[in-house]
């Protein structure tokens, strides 16, 4: 099936730098999640983890760390072109893609290996926590189980499973939130027919929000 634009042609509308430093140093004074009305804006449960890295080792190791090794036949070239934009990286990087099984009760994990970006700038708590508690209705998302911290491995996308894309995008809408990505359908080999869209947390990190046909 060929990938097809749902509603409307996707559109990166990445953040400018100056306003992720901008929601980055925020205080919790000026919070501007805090004052959302009607919260969470979405209902999301964390599907999939997606970590980036520039050293295909880490492929490896968390395969011994329980990981189990997802085999896809290769995705539509168009859905590549599209998940690249969502998760703000290369067609090439995403084309590539390693999709795991995780070892316990937990979300799945997705690793991309690029050269690094330089880091974003470090967020405030009480903004992050508000944002992922008030927008997404999740507690802040934790490191994926049982993957040692490095210096060169960090988390790029926080996938989110939500019932209904376009009334996520309708209420961040109505609350003026910037996204990055407007709603999108494709179909891949991992989640099959899906409609997503992404958008910026306070600390770089890309949010995806994604409806899937089939349960």
């Amino acid at each position: 099936m060929q990938t097809h634009v749902f509603r409307r042609v996707l559109r990166a509308a990445i953040l400018p730098a100056a306003l992720v430093a901008w929601l980055a140093g925020c205080s919790s004074a000026s919070d501007p999640y805090a004052k959302l009305k009607d919260t969470p804006l979405v209902s999301g449960h964390l599907h999939t983890v997606t970590l980036v890295t520039d050293d295909t080792k880490l492929v490896e190791q968390v395969q011994k760390d329980g990981y189990r090794l997802l085999p896809f036949p290769p995705n539509y070239p168009e859905a590549d072109k599209v998940q690249g934009v969502l998760w703000d990286v290369p067609e090439s990087v995403a084309k590539n893609a390693a999709v795991f099984a995780a070892p316990v009760d937990g979300p799945n994990l997705r690793v991309l290996v690029e050269p690094l970006p330089a880091a974003a700038p470090a967020a405030d708590d009480a903004v992050t926590r508000a944002f992922f508690r008030n927008v997404i209705g999740t507690d802040v998302p934790q490191w994926p189980a049982k993957v040692v911290r490095a210096a060169n491995v960090r988390a790029q996308v926080w996938t989110y499973r939500v019932a209904n894309i376009l009334d996520a995008r309708r209420k961040l809408r109505e609350n003026a939130l910037a996204v990055m990505t407007e709603p999108v359908g494709i179909t891949t080999p991992y989640l099959g027919d899906q409609k997503s869209m992404s958008l910026r947390a306070p600390d770089g990190s890309v949010v995806e929000l994604v409806e899937i046909a089939t349960q």
